[in-house]
């Protein structure tokens, strides 16, 4: 199965974009993979409501109708590493399409994108900066490879 990974902004910094790449190629020994970069859209002040429907046009380009798409969202399941690596084997295992998770821009998801999720999955109760919150969703994208895998990089 493939999997892809939807951000909704462009990678920072040369330290950003060689932490970025990195997981992609760890990832991409394991699975098909795909890092999917859109371009944030401007919103006004007050209203980031189209901003939000926009975003989600673009998302939903790279979405087919038998993937099964997963937010990375503050509302979404946490759970550790291993739970984490189940969830993804078990998506892997029942859905004919592509996984394809997908990380929000400033105002999050818009409503009618989030009906479509198949899931939710919080990366910690915490907030962080988008460019952060990237390298975390990979690596732990990593990390669940490894575990699926048997190979010692989670010990």
């Amino acid at each position: 199965m493939k999997i892809k990974c939807v951000g909704i902004g462009k990678t920072v910094g040369a330290h950003g974009l060689e932490q970025v790449q990195t997981y992609v190629k760890r990832i991409q020994r394991f699975m098909p993979f795909e890092w999917i970069e859109i371009k944030e859209v401007k919103h006004h002040k007050n209203n980031p409501t189209t901003a939000l429907q926009a975003e989600e046009e673009l998302i939903l380009k790279h979405i087919g109708d038998r993937d099964a798409l997963i937010m990375f969202d503050e509302k979404g399941k946490q759970m550790n590493s291993k739970a984490f690596a189940q969830y993804i084997d078990k998506y892997t295992m029942t859905h004919a399409g592509a996984l394809v998770f997908c990380l929000g821009g400033a105002y999050g998801f818009s409503d009618s994108l989030r009906k479509r999720a198949n899931g939710m999955v919080s990366l910690s109760a915490m907030t962080f900066p988008h460019q952060l919150a990237r390298v975390v969703a990979l690596e732990q994208l990593y990390r669940a490879c490894t575990i699926n895998n048997h190979h010692p990089y989670h010990h």
